[in-house]
Formats: structure tokens, sequence, C-alpha cells
């Protein structure tokens, strides 16, 4: 059986008795005059939802949910819903969640609210306007109404922002609402890392400045929608599960993840768990032909950054999720990966790729040897087969043969373990510990001004692709960022040598072909 992760067109399925629950003191949904109908669409009707004292006008169909009421409700944002109070600790989420974001809302107050350091939070006085939000490639913000002491964070769809902007100006503070500066992001101390898990407060700030999270490990794990809280951690020592994958962010990620802080990674680092991040990332029919290997690019930015502020050092394998898709996209696929695993490797990191064996993984496998394909350094392959092993009939046998493979050989599965119960998929991990990163073997290094600033820059031909690779002078004794200027074929070619052999001003090349002994001339632009 090949694992299919459900989409967000998944029908509501929220207990009835949460919707139609009589909500506490503070808290109130009530239908709005048609009249008062900005934050919708025209011709379509409003209620107006309050906690806290801050109201807000959401479309009449939205569902509301209290989280004091039913605080093991799974916080989805591939919904219209209104979220109240915080987001429960242990959820119950099902474990198929990657889909595409949809408006949605959770409002809760100042106190008790998870950090969130993957969000841009906007802080808001009382008596002003919402400005817009900013950008965000995991397609949320945060908006701190500080005349209520109240957080509002908004998910969109890809599309837009401005439904949820509507939303946002449309708040009002009144009656019980409590005043309260938005809280600053706690600033530790160089090696600590605060706490924000209730259940983590226990844990010494020596343990947690001291472990390092670990992606290598050979042995069980199991991935869920949300991270487990810590405690929920501490009952599946008893497991025979040692490693965890979690969902670090991006744009198709639709589980609220509010137990995952660098304390959580420390902490369960700490205690022994090994950790895959995973980085939910645009999907097959979401990448654009002209552009999939920036977007690829862009994303390994953006993971990168994530796994940084949750406490991730390099060597870490981040994974990319690319959920089946149809023969269709293989081409944007190829290439959005490619540049996924290229800026990670520039970026320092080992690049992983979860996948159905049935599709991804299939045409990695046909594009393995490839000059124009960057593979991954991990291949994580879904295929339900029940089979607690990496072996995959889509993968021969040479192919990410050294410690690189992660088979999630069962899903949707709910195990109890400690007293406590999660929703998972199961995996078999089989990756290095360590191996080396952006150490590709370079050959027939060389210098010149290849982008004309005046300074000289460092080229060097890759010996496993053929590529070759610019690395920018600064003037400052560093190199920057490479940049490739020559895909593929570069290994067949030896002697390289720069001048301005055309007279125009820019530095060219000029380079033995091995199998000819022809001398070739590459112009400089």
């Amino acid at each position: 059986m090949i694992h299919h992760r459900l989409r967000g067109a998944a029908s509501l399925a929220v207990a009835a008795g949460v919707l139609t629950a009589v909500l506490p003191l503070g808290l109130v949904a009530q239908a709005a005059e048609p009249g008062a109908a900005e934050p919708a669409a025209a011709g379509q009707s409003v209620k107006t939802v309050s906690y806290q004292g801050l109201s807000l006008k959401v479309p009449s169909s939205w569902a509301v949910v209290d989280l004091a009421q039913a605080p093991d409700t799974c916080v989805r944002l591939d919904r219209n819903t209104v979220y109240l109070g915080h987001p429960g600790a242990d959820q119950k989420c099902p474990t198929h969640l990657i889909g595409e974001k949809a408006d949605a809302l959770v409002v809760e107050t100042f106190a008790g609210a998870a950090e969130r350091a993957d969000l841009a939070t906007v802080a808001v006085a009382a008596g002003q306007a919402v400005p817009a939000l900013p950008d965000s490639v995991g397609q949320e913000a945060r908006v701190a109404f500080e005349g209520a002491g109240v957080y509002v964070t908004a998910s969109h769809t890809s599309s837009s922002a401005a439904a949820v902007q509507r939303i946002l100006a449309s708040a009002s503070v009144g009656a019980g609402a409590t005043a309260a500066p938005a809280p600053q992001p706690p600033k530790a101390a160089a090696g600590s890392i605060a706490a924000s898990d209730p259940a983590s407060a226990s844990a010494s700030a020596s343990a947690a400045a001291s472990a390092t999270p670990s992606t290598g490990y050979t042995g069980k794990a199991f991935d869920a929608c949300a991270a487990p809280s810590s405690g929920a951690m501490a009952d599946w020592a008893s497991s025979p599960y040692r490693g965890v994958g979690i969902y670090i962010g991006g744009p198709t990620r639709v589980c609220a993840q509010s137990n995952l802080t660098a304390s959580w990674v420390a902490q369960q680092s700490s205690a022994g768990w090994h950790l895959l991040p995973v980085y939910a990332g645009t999907q097959a029919a979401g990448i654009s032909s002209s552009n999939a290997e920036g977007q690829g690019r862009a994303a390994a930015e953006a993971a990168v950054k994530l796994a940084k502020g949750l406490g991730f050092t390099t060597a870490t394998v981040l994974y990319v999720d690319m959920e089946a898709y149809s023969s269709g996209y293989r081409t944007n696929v190829l290439n959005y990966l490619s540049g996924w695993t290229g800026r990670l490797h520039e970026l320092n990191f080992r690049s992983g790729v979860y996948s159905s064996s049935s599709s991804g993984i299939k045409d990695m496998v046909a594009a393995y040897n490839s000059s124009s394909f960057d593979r991954p350094d991990v291949a994580w392959a879904a295929n339900w087969n029940n089979v607690a092993d990496t072996n995959d009939s889509y993968i021969p046998a040479g192919y990410w043969s050294n410690h690189q493979r992660v088979h999630q050989y069962a899903g949707d599965v709910t195990e109890s373990h400690g007293g406590t119960t999660i929703n998972i998929d199961r995996n078999y991990v089989d990756v290095a510990v360590k191996a080396p990163v952006n150490d590709p073997g370079m050959t027939n290094l060389t210098a010149g001004d290849f982008n004309g600033n005046g300074k000289k820059d460092l080229v060097a031909v890759e010996v496993s692709t053929g590529k070759l690779w610019s690395y920018p002078g600064t003037g400052t004794g560093t190199l920057g960022s490479r940049v490739m200027i020559g895909n593929g074929g570069w290994n067949g070619m030896g002697n390289l040598a720069v001048g301005d052999l055309n007279r125009d001003g820019r530095d060219d090349i000029v380079a033995t072909e091995k199998s000819t002994g022809k001398l070739w001339l590459y112009p400089g632009t």
C-alpha cells in the first residue's frame, strides 16, 4: 500500500457538542446585521465572535470552537474556523494533514500562549488599526492586540491574505478586555534555552544547553501531525521508537504546533530522542514551471531558518514533504527537489526528501545519475508494506545505500504507550549520524573576476556532478555563497585558466577537453 496523505478537502469532523456548547463568560458568538458585513465577500453575511473583550466579524459559515471546552481538539488551519483559547498540549490529530491552508484564526490571551519564534508578530496598540500582514512563506502571521492582551494568529490561502486582513480590520475592544503590552521574545543567555512547555519546566537548563539535536539514527521512529507534549514524549519512552518526525513549518503544514519550541527540541534530544525535521513545502500542483528550482531553493532557505531557530545545527538532515502526485508534474517536482538539495548543501545542511515510492521516489531514482539533478542525501520512502526495514522495490540496491534511507512502512495507526495515545505513522530509519557537508570534492580551482565587481572570484569543478561553480570574492578575505555557472560536463575538462582572451574587458575561461585534447574558450559575460 502506497502512502498518500489526505489533502485539505476532507469534511469538517468536529464533534457537534463542541460547536453547540454554551460558551463561557467573555466568549460570545452572535450574528451581525447584514449591513455590517465588511469582513466577508460581497453579499456574504457575518457574525461577531468575542473573546476576552476582543470582537471580530467573521463569515457566518465559519465554525467557532472553544478550546477550553474541548482541549484535545486538533487545531487545523485547512478549515474556515475560529479557535478560541490555547491549543491543547495533546491534540487528537489524524496523521494525514498536509494540504493547502485556509483562512482561519486562533484567538488566545498573551498569558499562556506558546512561543512562536517562526512567526512575524505585529503589535497593535489600543485604538490603532491593524497594518498589512507581513509576507510569510508559511502563510501565517500573529497579531498582538494590546488593548485586550490577546493574540490572533491568522492563516490564509496561498492566493491572498485579503480575507483575514478584512477580519482583523474589523476588530474592536470592549468590556471585559484587559490591556497588556505585547510580550517580547525571550532573550535566553548564550547556551541556554527558556522552557515554554509546562511539562518541561523541571528540565535543567544545563541539560537543555548541552543537547544537540541528532538526525542520524538507526531504528524505529514515528511521526505525528503535531509534536506531542513533553509529558507524552516521556510516556512514549517505553515504546519501541527512539526517533520522531516533526513538522517544523511550511505553506502546507496545517496542524498547529503549540509544543514545538527550541526548549522542546533540546529536552527531547537530551532524553535520547532522534529527530526528523520535516518542512511541508509547496506541493506538485503549486510548483511553477518557470521557477521550480527557485521555489525549491526558497523552501530550503526557509527550512534552514526554522531549523536553526529550533536549535538544529549544520549537518542536520532536513526533509521536504512531497506528497504523491501524477506523472504530469514530474519535471517540475524534480527541478524543485534539485533546488532544495542544492541550496541546502550551500547552507551546509544535508538534504532529505519524503515522498511516495510510486511517485517522488520513483522519479528521483530515474534521475539519480543525471548531471542536471542534485539528488538528496537521504530518501524517505512511503510504502506501507508493514515491513520495518529500508528495502524498497522502487529503489535499486546501490542507490542511497550508505545509511541514507528512511522507510515509512505503516500509517494512520493509533498506539498507546505509558498511558498516552497518539495517531502516528511508523518508520524505520537508517541514516548516518554525521556526514561531510558541502564537501563534494572540488577540482580545477582557479580565480578571476566573473561578476564584474572588480574582486577576484574562485571557480571550481564539482567532481561528482561535473558542474562549474563560482564563489564570489567579497574583498574581505571571505567568499560568498556559490553560484552555478556551468551545468554539467566540466569533470571532462582540465587545465582551466583565466584571462581576457577576446579583449572585451571581461575574464574568460579556457579549458582542455580530456577526451579530445581540444582547447575551448568560454567567454565571460
